[in-house]
C-alpha cells in the first residue's frame, strides 16, 4: 500500500493519536515514563484501583469516626 492509501493514512493516524493517549497516561501514572509500556498499563491499572479504593474509603463513615 502507498503512503497515500486511505487505509494507510487512517492507521498512521490511529498509531499517532494512541502513542499521543500513552504520552498522556505515562505522566498521569507514578513511574510511568521510566518503564516499557506493558509494565505502565500494568502500573496504571493498579493506580486506578488505588484511586477508587481512596474514593470509596473517603465516601465511607468509618473515615470520619477518627476525625
Amino acid at each position: 500500500g502507498s503512503a497515500t492509501d486511505p487505509q494507510s493514512v487512517y492507521a498512521r493516524h490511529r498509531r499517532e493519536k494512541i502513542n499521543e493517549r500513552l504520552k498522556s497516561l505515562q505522566n498521569l501514572v507514578p513511574n510511568g515514563a521510566k518503564v516499557d509500556i506493558v509494565t505502565m498499563l500494568d502500573e496504571a491499572i493498579h493506580y486506578v484501583k488505588f484511586l477508587q479504593n481512596q474514593v470509596e474509603l473517603l465516601k465511607s463513615d468509618e473515615l470520619w469516626i477518627y476525625a
